[in-house]
């Protein structure tokens, strides 16, 4: 059984009613994205429902969503055939360690755990985004690096605790972490380029920050509807 839910104007994402459903997770990652300043062009390594992809679309940013997960495939042709955007949005099945391409930002909200570890979830959908299946949290940060234009920035949130994890392989590739927030006692948004290494933050997931990051998304995906 599917949904569709509008996480914004013009955007009409097909979901399974049950299991693995995006959250809070996809409007900090996008916040702190378009925090970091103009982008033109995105890529999100594994999008799952396409949330994050659609929201930096709607922002007036080109966007390529990928995931592995054949699954997805029907659930995005009608999410894209009842979604408008401001800016180019393709959502395919891609390997992200086939990943290829040159963008300004990519973002990223990889599965939480590796395989073996954590809780063992039934659902088969919530398992696929939930463990590593065919790429690792390093292969994501690889990626990541590959596919970013100089100076351009990437935004993962991870369990707090792979928060370490992410910042050894981007030092491995010569970026840095210029930002870290500790959302709440469980979650980690970081972004990764050049500059030096950032103190971590701690806020309340229901803060300041975390509301300003959804205010940001909501003021940006609105912009295309101003003065209609």
């Amino acid at each position: 059984m599917i949904t569709e839910d509008c996480p914004a104007p013009g955007l009409r994402v097909t979901q399974p009613a049950r299991g693995f459903r995006y959250g809070s997770e996809a409007f900090w990652v996008a916040g702190c994205a378009l925090e970091l300043g103009p982008a033109r062009d995105a890529l999100d390594l594994g999008t799952g429902s396409g949330i994050v992809a659609l929201l930096l679309g709607q922002a007036g940013l080109d966007v390529r969503g990928v995931d592995i997960r054949p699954e997805w495939g029907p659930l995005w042709a009608r999410t894209q055939a009842r979604s408008v955007c401001a800016g180019r949005v393709v959502l395919e099945r891609v390997d992200v360690r086939e990943v290829r391409g040159s963008v300004d930002l990519v973002v990223s909200n990889p599965p939480f755990f590796p395989r073996g570890s954590g809780p063992v979830a039934t659902d088969p959908w919530r398992a696929a985004a939930r463990t590593e299946d065919t790429a690792t949290l390093a292969d994501f940060v690889a990626a990541a690096v590959r596919c970013l234009r100089p100076g351009g920035r990437a935004v993962f949130v991870v369990p707090r605790g792979r928060e370490h994890e992410v910042r050894a392989h981007g030092a491995a590739a010569g970026v840095g972490c210029v930002r870290c927030v500790r959302v709440g006692r469980r979650r980690t948004v970081l972004a990764l380029g050049p500059g030096s290494d950032a103190v971590a933050e701690q806020v309340p997931e229901n803060g300041a920050l975390a509301q300003a990051w959804r205010a940001r998304v909501a003021r940006a995906v609105a912009a295309p509807y101003r003065g209609a």
